[in-house]
């Protein structure tokens, strides 16, 4: 079963290293991570287009539920999980 998980983040690239991290060493099944970056200004846009991760991304906070929405928009599978 492949799936999609979906990360929202606000200025946050050390913890959102420390998610993406933990999924790469944790998962077991194969997955599709979509981040939405709100503003992005530490950072975040670069890391993720150097580690090449699909995201959204927003140059203001456009909030949590948006961000989210934004993000599983770029979900190419059937399930979907919000992290």
């Amino acid at each position: 079963m492949e799936f999609s998980i979906i990360i929202p983040s606000w200025n946050n690239l050390d913890y959102l290293k420390i998610c993406l991290d933990s999924i790469k060493k944790n998962s077991k099944y194969e997955h599709d991570i979509n981040v939405h970056l709100n503003e992005g200004n530490d950072g975040s846009v670069e890391y993720l287009s150097n580690e090449g991760i699909k995201f959204s991304h927003s140059l203001k906070n456009i909030g949590l539920c948006s961000g989210s929405n934004s993000a599983a928009r770029l979900a190419k599978t059937d399930y979907i999980i919000y992290s």
